[in-house]
């Protein structure tokens, strides 16, 4: 099939795209290692059972290489030592803008619907009084 290949590119891309803020916010709640990050994701609509561990590494990597995490190796485990994460000053102010762009796309695909649907708010009223 002609473009296949390409379409999963794309949406490998997507899902890294919304992979990192997803992140953000489970770090923004508690610092923790990457096995518990990969089953918070669920919350999101990520299937942790599909979901490839090596993303979400990768993605905490270059989260980390941009400065909004940071990493230490936990030395306190009992089993294996495992790498916690937690978000930094610019993870945070990251965060924020993310959300607040959501925020505003939320508000223009809202408006976009509403459009689409011919919605008046008089008649929304009228219905339901």
């Amino acid at each position: 099939m002609p473009g296949r290949g390409r379409g999963r590119g794309r949406r490998r891309r997507r899902v890294m795209s919304f992979l990192q803020p997803c992140l953000l916010v489970l770090l923004h709640r508690s610092q923790t290692h990457g096995y518990n990050l990969l089953g918070g994701l669920d919350e999101f609509g990520f299937n942790s059972e599909r979901l490839d561990p090596s993303m979400v590494y990768r993605a905490l990597r270059e989260m980390e290489d941009a400065g909004l995490v940071n990493s230490e190796w936990n030395e306190e485990s009992l089993g294996p030592q495992r790498r916690e994460y937690h978000i930094t000053d610019l993870g945070e102010s990251h965060l924020a803008g993310w959300v607040e762009d959501l925020r505003r796309t939320r508000g223009e695909i809202d408006a976009l619907i509403r459009a689409y649907e011919h919605i008046n708010p008089d008649e929304d009223r009228d219905e339901k009084e």
